[in-house]
């Protein structure tokens, strides 16, 4: 049976059931005097869900990583580059450097993107890949050979 719906006014207030299904006071409704509380109060809500935000994109950036390859492809195709290049190990393992070393600067991606618009950082880092990983491919092929200035 469902209890009365003036039953909850008659309960104590130091009831926590009686707290729950009571309306909020009206110093906290968003249509009283006081909006500035109010106000604040959503303000922080807002700021906790920017900041859970902030980790979903991160572990969505590590789930991207891990999944195209990216950390671990040079090792598929690094014996391929070595023998058409005609390199050693040690050279090998300083162009490896230099790919990680583009992972290791992607955070100028997001600081690009607190003064560029995304579409703009995104052309610019699909650019980039593009013309890091077209190179090595035209290399492999060798349509092109590869100066070297070390």
């Amino acid at each position: 049976m469902r209890p009365r719906k003036d039953s909850v006014d008659r309960r104590k207030p130091g009831n926590s059931q009686a707290v729950l299904l009571s309306s909020p006071p009206l110093s906290l409704r968003p249509n009283s005097r006081n909006r500035r509380l109010w106000l604040a109060f959503l303000a922080k809500a807002a700021a906790m869900a920017g900041q859970s935000r902030k980790w979903m994109i991160l572990v969505a950036t590590i789930w991207i990583q891990a999944f195209t390859g990216t950390n671990f492809d040079f090792s598929a195709y690094s014996s391929a580059l070595k023998s058409v290049l005609g390199i050693s190990q040690v050279q090998l393992n300083y162009l490896a450097v230099a790919s990680d070393m583009g992972k290791v600067f992607g955070w100028s991606s997001g600081l690009a993107l607190m003064y560029l618009p995304l579409s703009v950082v995104l052309f610019i880092a699909a650019f980039m890949g593009f013309i890091g990983y077209g190179i090595q491919w035209l290399v492999i092929r060798q349509i092109i050979s590869l100066p070297y200035f070390l």
